[in-house]
């Protein structure tokens, strides 16, 4: 029997996706849902339905999973920032490496051995980068944690926020609102505080945050960081422009160090960036103004790596000094190889690389991640390692023409989320380098490039490793080798 819109199903439900919804069948069809745990047996609504599948809203548990643990966080549910809290940790890592395997197998045809997920370090608060929000409506509801006991948050409603600017993360399928948050499990208390003091500002001084629907308002996102040293406090405050040219940053800086002082913070810096293109995108594309330090301190493996407000790192420390240690292992140099690292962002894998090869070379598109990746080879006394900015496939060929250039015996990719474009499949494909090291944090997308590679490769291992406990969001290096 076919299901239909609003129909009410007691289902169960079988594993999670990628995405993290919860999988159920019903007479054969797929069901997915978010919010649902593997184990439970739930009351769902059907919400739409396709030939093939439907999708789902979670209505009630009736039977409970033994994966489920409570979730430490009164925002979840509503918030869309991890959807995996009330998870018991053991079976995030089961699941995360589940759903790496499946989806080579599915993907890539490829039923390699995919091995255990290396666990975080820190459970809570491990982001050392939080991206928060800014809208003029929030998502209001019950208190109650409603994937795992009550109504979902679909049946919250939306509230005009009286002070003109809130500050918080997006709900779930809504981007012209957030939850405000008052804590987070996942980032320190000082991040959320910061936040709400630059909504609580724009308030005060007048200033409407950014509507995506019409494309007019002024407070578009706030981007809070922290380096090796907890205590200082990177703010980047996204804007649209100002009319009246008015300078955020002196002024905010001011405001925060003195609500902030009971955090004792060590240094403040706010970075004023201007976003004129209506993506919801928490970058700027002009940055108009630094109060405070410009850069970032942090440290990897002895390495002390200074980044800028607008260049990548990875947003857990911890895990980023296993992922080095891994794509290390998987690379087994031995002093005379040459290394290339492709998206190097500001150096820190190539310049970890550096120690154990003869020479690495960076590839990056960002200018000013190049330019903070050659600081940091400087600052770091590593003579052996240079940077190269472009468009990574116009790039290599001109490396592979110059005089004295090596063809490269490793290469390390570390590409975005959307994982590598065509055409510099191709030139790996072409170089036809004897190991290829690919890093990933999507695994639909890394399969994807694994098969397109599959004419000249061939994939050995992956090591997941995981990079955001409590979501289902997955890191992990996978390596390659010739046929």
């Amino acid at each position: 029997m076919a299901v239909h819109d609003g129909q009410e199903l007691t289902l169960d439900v079988v594993k999670p996706v990628l995405g993290g919804d919860g999988l159920a069948r019903h007479e054969g069809m797929a069901v997915f849902m978010p919010g649902a745990l593997p184990g439970q047996r739930v009351l769902a609504r059907i919400v739409s339905v396709k030939p093939r599948h439907a999708r789902a809203e979670l209505v009630q548990v009736q039977e409970q999973s033994p994966e489920y643990t409570p979730p430490l966080c009164p925002h979840f549910g509503f918030c869309g920032g991890c959807d995996w809290l009330h998870m018991e940790y053991g079976r995030q890592l089961h699941w995360k490496r589940e759903l790496v395997r499946e989806t080579l197998r599915h993907l890539a045809a490829e039923d390699v051995q995919v091995m255990p997920t290396i666990a975080s370090s820190l459970l809570h608060g491990y982001r050392n980068k939080m991206e928060f929000a800014a809208a003029s409506r929030i998502v209001t509801g019950p208190s109650d944690t409603p994937y795992t006991t009550g109504p979902s948050d679909t049946t919250a409603g939306l509230a005009a926020v009286k002070a003109g600017v809130a500050v918080g993360l997006r709900p779930r399928g809504l981007a012209n609102a957030v939850v405000p948050i008052r804590s987070c499990a996942l980032c320190p208390q000082t991040m959320v505080d910061a936040a709400n003091l630059v909504g609580k500002w724009a308030g005060e001084a007048g200033l409407s945050a950014y509507d995506p629907d019409t494309g007019r308002g002024f407070l578009r996102h706030v981007v809070a960081r922290h380096g090796a040293d907890p205590g200082h406090l990177m703010l980047s405050v996204i804007t649209g422009s100002d009319p009246q040219g008015r300078e955020v940053g002196p002024r905010l800086e001011e405001y925060l160090s003195h609500n902030l002082a009971h955090h004792s913070l060590t240094a403040l810096s706010v970075v004023h960036e201007t976003r004129m293109d209506r993506a919801l995108v928490a970058q700027g594309e002009r940055t108009v103004s630094v109060t405070g330090p410009k850069e970032l301190i942090h440290e990897l493996g002895g390495l002390k790596l200074a980044i800028s407000s607008r260049a990548f790192f990875q947003v857990n420390s911890g895990a980023a000094e296993k992922l080095r240690d891994i794509v290390a292992d998987f690379a087994e140099l031995k002093g005379r190889e040459t290394v290339w690292d492709l998206y190097s962002g500001v150096g820190a894998m190539a310049l970890s690389l550096a120690a154990k090869a003869a020479r690495v070379v960076g590839f990056e598109t960002e200018p000013q991640a190049v330019r903070d990746a050659q600081a940091n080879a400087r600052r770091n006394g590593i003579t052996n390692c240079r940077f190269e900015a472009g468009d990574v496939s116009r790039t290599i060929p001109q490396v592979l023409g110059g005089a004295s250039s090596e063809r490269p015996d490793v290469i390390v990719a570390d590409p975005p989320r959307a994982g590598m474009r065509a055409d510099v499949v191709d030139r790996l494909l072409e170089i036809g380098a004897p190991k290829l090291i690919l890093v990933s944090c999507d695994p639909a997308t890394l399969a994807r490039d694994v098969k397109r590679l599959a004419l000249g490769y061939h994939l050995c291992r992956v090591q997941p490793v995981d990079m955001f406990p409590h979501t289902s969001h997955i890191e992990c290096v996978a390596e390659l080798r010739p046929r």
